[in-house]
C-alpha cells in the first residue's frame, strides 16, 4: 500500500492516545478475521459511515452484511475528531457553489447538510447513546474586526437562502454569552449544532449494530481485493471474504492501491488537537468562557475549540505535513502558543493531551457518494473535517444505493454524487497542499 504520510500515523494496531480514549471505558474486544467465508455485502471501515451503512442495510433491507476494520472500531477520524456537529461538509464557499452548481442544487446541498446534523441527533436519541452532548448551536467567531461584516453576511445568507436559523452577536454581546480574548470581534450562531464525545458515539453505534447481529471484525486490514466470476475476494492477513458487493468507507485513511478507481482522489490532511487540564470557574471567568457550544473562527486556516463537560478547553487546527510522532509533538507545542495568544490570561495552564488524525479533502471540496461504474463497489468519503454531521447521513444514503445498485434512485443534491477528479501526479498531493497552506497563511496574515 502506498501511504502519503509517515508510517507512524498508520499504526492500526496502536490505540490513539487521546482525551477520548482516556475517558471511555468501552472496549468492544471484537474478533479478528481469521477464517474464509461468504457474505452478500462487505463494508470496509468501522467508522460512522460504515456502521450506519451496515445498520441501515440490515434494518431496512434485511441483508447479510459483514464489516471489517483495520484497527479497532472507530480507529480513524470517528474516534479522534473534536466532536463538532456542524455544517456544511465543504471547503467551498456557498457563493462559489452557487456559481458552479446553481442556486437550486446549492439549496438542496444545504438542506441535505441540515438533514445530516439532525440525523446524527436522532441516532443518539433513538439508539440511546450516552456521548456527553453539549451545546444547542454552533458559533462562528470573527477573529479580526475586519471579519465581522463578512460573518454578518454569511449569517444573513444562511437564513434567507437556506432557511437556517442564525443570530448575530456584537463583540460585547458575545463576550457575555461566549468568550472574550484577543481574537473575538463578534460572532454568529447557527442551528442545528452541538458537540459530542466522538468515541462514545462510535462505540454506541457499534453496540447497536451488534444488537442487530452485524458481524464486525476488528484489526482486520484488507490488503487485497480480487475479482473472479462476478464475485470479489477480500483478503486480510489471516482470512478472506467472498462477496457480491463492497462498500469502501475509509475516508482519510483510505489505503492507496486497494481499489484502482479510488486511488489518487483523496487528499488526507492532518488535523491536530490539544486539550488542557480542567480549568477552575475563576480561570474560565478570566476570558468569560461561558458556552459549551462548539466554536470555529473566521480564519482561512481556522481554529476550532470548545469547552468540554469537565471544563477543559479543546483546541484544534491544521496539523503538520509529515505524520510522524515527533512532528505531532512539535505541532502540539505550536498550538499551545496559538491558544495562549488568543487567551493570554491562561498562559500558565498546562496541556494534558495531544493527538492527530486525518480528514479527507478532494478536488470537489464536497463529499462524494456513489458507485464505481461497471463494478459493485460503493463509496462515501470527503467530509472536509465535518464528518459528525455528514458521515452517518452518508452511510444511510449509501445503504439505499447498495440496495438498489442505481445512483439515479438517490434523491440527494447532485453536489454529493460521483467521484472527484484524480489529482494530477498524486504523489505530489502534500506538496500541492503545502502551496495552498502558504497562500492561506498570507491571506490570514493580512486578514483577507
Amino acid at each position: 500500500m502506498n501511504n502519503i504520510y509517515h508510517s507512524d500515523i498508520y499504526q492500526f494496531n496502536k490505540p490513539v492516545s487521546s482525551y477520548w480514549e482516556a475517558n471511555s471505558s468501552d472496549d468492544l474486544n471484537l474478533d479478528k478475521l481469521q477464517k474464509d467465508f461468504n457474505s452478500e455485502i462487505v463494508v470496509i471501515g468501522g467508522g460512522y459511515t460504515g456502521l450506519l451503512c451496515a445498520i441501515n442495510l440490515i434494518e431496512n433491507y434485511n441483508l447479510d452484511v459483514v464489516l471489517v476494520e483495520a484497527g479497532k472500531v472507530g480507529w480513524g477520524a470517528s474516534s479522534r475528531n473534536a466532536g463538532f456537529c456542524c455544517l456544511p461538509p465543504s471547503k467551498m464557499s456557498f457563493k462559489k457553489m452557487q456559481s458552479v452548481y446553481g442556486k437550486e442544487e446549492t439549496k438542496k446541498f444545504f438542506k441535505n447538510s441540515v438533514e445530516g446534523a439532525n440525523y446524527t441527533k436522532e441516532i443518539i436519541e433513538n439508539y440511546n447513546i450516552d456521548c456527553d452532548m453539549t451545546g444547542e448551536n454552533n458559533f462562528v467567531v470573527a477573529h479580526h474586526k475586519s471579519k465581522f461584516q463578512q460573518i454578518k453576511e454569511q449569517a444573513e445568507a444562511y437564513k434567507s437562502e437556506f432557511g437556517i436559523e442564525t443570530q448575530v452577536y456584537s463583540k460585547e454581546e458575545f463576550n457575555e454569552i461566549g468568550h472574550g480574548g484577543t481574537e473575538q470581534f463578534g460572532a454568529f450562531s447557527y442551528k442545528p449544532g452541538f458537540a459530542i464525545n466522538p468515541l462514545k458515539f462510535v462505540n454506541g453505534l457499534a453496540k447497536y449494530a451488534l444488537s442487530k447481529k452485524l458481524k464486525i471484525y476488528e484489526n482486520s486490514k484488507v490488503d487485497k481485493i480480487e475479482k473472479e466470476n462476478g464475485s470479489y475476494h477480500l483478503k486480510t492477513n489471516e482470512g478472506s471474504i467472498k462477496t457480491k458487493k463492497i462498500v469502501v468507507a475509509t475516508n482519510g485513511f483510505y489505503q492507496e492501491g486497494l481499489v484502482p478507481e479510488l486511488d489518487g482522489r483523496v487528499l488526507p490532511v492532518i488535523s491536530n488537537i490539544i486539550v488542557t487540564r480542567p480549568l477552575t470557574n475563576e480561570e474560565l471567568s478570566l476570558h468569560n468562557f461561558n458556552t459549551y457550544a462548539p466554536i470555529a473562527n473566521s480564519k482561512n486556516l481556522l481554529y476550532y475549540y470548545r469547552k468540554l463537560p469537565d471544563n477543559r478547553i479543546l483546541f484544534g487546527t491544521r496539523g503538520d505535513f509529515e505524520g510522524s510522532d515527533q512532528s505531532n509533538l512539535n505541532r502540539a507545542n505550536d498550538m499551545e502558543k496559538f491558544l495562549k495568544n488568543i487567551f493570554p490570561k491562561w498562559k500558565n495552564i498546562t496541556i494534558e493531551y495531544n493527538w492527530r488524525g486525518l480528514i479527507a479533502l478532494s478536488q470537489k471540496l464536497t463529499p462524494s457518494i456513489g458507485k464505481i461504474e461497471n463494478e459493485e463497489i460503493y463509496y462515501g468519503f470527503g467530509y472536509s473535517g465535518v464528518g459528525v454531521s455528514a458521515a452517518p447521513w452518508t452511510g444511510k444514503q449509501l445503504s439505499k444505493l447498495v440496495f438498489s445498485s442505481n445512483s439515479k434512485d438517490l434523491d440527494i443534491s447532485k453536489i454529493y454524487k460521483g467521484l472527484p477528479k484524480k489529482f494530477i501526479f498524486p504523489k505530489l498531493r502534500v506538496f500541492y497542499f503545502r502551496l495552498a497552506i502558504f497562500f492561506y497563511k498570507i491571506k490570514d496574515k493580512f486578514n483577507i
